[in-house]
């Protein structure tokens, strides 16, 4: 009898989930549910067309449908700030693990468990995918020429009179007028100085080492030093490339240029920015995830060496992610009007500028919390 009563409190014990863990199953099951029979659409569009009323332009509204979906997602934000050290120390761990399977047992057991980091991530990503997902779709359909379903928007949003208006984006930009190659000679000479220069400093560091190791000022140069030569070994054949490219069509005469892109239709000047934004936001990504990383890798006791070993190869592996994404966006953008392009754009300025605008806010209010 006393078997059979243990084996009934093992048995409970496997039934009863965390509180954390079922309010997220019950969140993914009604989220999955609303966005399947079109809520999420309906929500975006919706709001769409109400800053549409309000403005009359359509290039307007794509921009601040990004900007308000920015600000209230800040909570999500500002709860992933505070948790971003023990999530990346759980990264870290998963990375340490090389078996697929181990690393899912070990993922699985953090929910089961309840762990509120670990919770979040699944639920913030969910948010922000389908919010992604949701406010590019309205981009891509045709509702500029073609009048969208009434009941595709709430009942009391205002629908939209034809033609719409405002669907022209202009932006000051300019134009190369003429270009230079330098020579071939040159580009080699550049590269094996640089690749002398650093070489020859590595040296003198290597012969005064034992002398200037206590110099404070010193030290701190040498740190400085070991950061650009991290970032030059992940990124070097890349640079190398870029540069290359760069010197052999050297521009020599710009003139101002407004870009003038139609939203109802492709342009190729917005897939190519789309295209850098895209590679310069994956980078910036990486770097953010890579700062957190060194710091939980370092005060959990591994070496400086091992950690400027995998920082040099979480660079590489960002830029590679970055190339990778932006010639993706670039050859997805140019099947597709410019409007969904000014949208992902908006993202990733606002993402690019966040550490001088959203994030200032959130450290800010981060700081006089836990100060109070």
């Amino acid at each position: 009898m006393s078997n059979f009563s243990e084996v009934r409190k093992i048995d409970n014990s496997r039934v009863w989930l965390p509180l954390a863990t079922f309010l997220l199953i019950v969140f993914l099951i009604v989220v999955f549910i609303w966005f399947f029979q079109g809520g999420s659409f309906r929500l975006y569009a919706s709001i769409f067309f109400g800053l549409y009323y309000l403005t009359g332009q359509i290039w307007i509204s794509v921009l601040l449908i990004g900007i308000i979906q920015n600000i209230l997602f800040l909570p999500l934000r500002f709860i992933g700030m505070k948790l971003s050290t023990s999530i990346k120390a759980f990264e870290d761990k998963l990375d340490t693990v090389k078996n697929t399977d181990e690393q899912y047992i070990l993922f699985q057991q953090k929910v089961k468990k309840g762990d509120f980091g670990i919770t979040f991530y699944i639920f913030n990503f969910i948010v922000n995918a389908i919010a992604f997902f949701s406010a590019g779709r309205i981009f891509l359909i045709d509702f500029y020429t073609q009048p969208l379903d009434k009941n595709l928007i709430y009942s009391f949003i205002p629908y939209p009179s034809y033609p719409l208006k405002g669907t022209d984006f202009n932006f000051p930009f300019f134009k190369i007028n003429s270009t230079v190659a330098v020579d071939w000679s040159y580009i080699i000479y550049f590269w094996l100085g640089l690749s002398l220069f650093f070489a020859v400093l590595q040296l003198v560091w290597r012969i005064l080492k034992i002398f200037l190791s206590k110099n404070q000022s010193i030290l701190r140069f040498r740190i400085g030093y070991n950061k650009i030569l991290i970032a030059i070994g992940g990124v070097g054949l890349t640079l190398f490339v870029i540069s290359t490219v760069l010197l052999r069509n050297f521009p020599t005469s710009f003139s101002p240029w407004w870009l003038v892109a139609d939203l109802t239709r492709q342009n190729s000047t917005m897939n190519l920015i789309t295209a850098i934004g895209t590679f310069l936001t994956t980078l910036i990504a990486g770097m953010k995830s890579l700062q957190i990383s060194s710091k939980n890798l370092l005060a959990a006791g591994v070496s400086r060496q091992d950690v400027n070993t995998i920082a040099r190869e979480r660079i590489r592996q960002s830029v590679s992610n970055g190339l990778i994404l932006g010639i993706g966006a670039y050859l997805v953008t140019s099947q597709i009007p410019s409007a969904f392009e000014l949208s992902v754009a908006t993202f990733e300025v606002l993402y690019i500028l966040s550490p001088f605008t959203f994030d200032r806010f959130l450290v800010s209010h981060s700081s006089s919390s836990d100060n109070g």
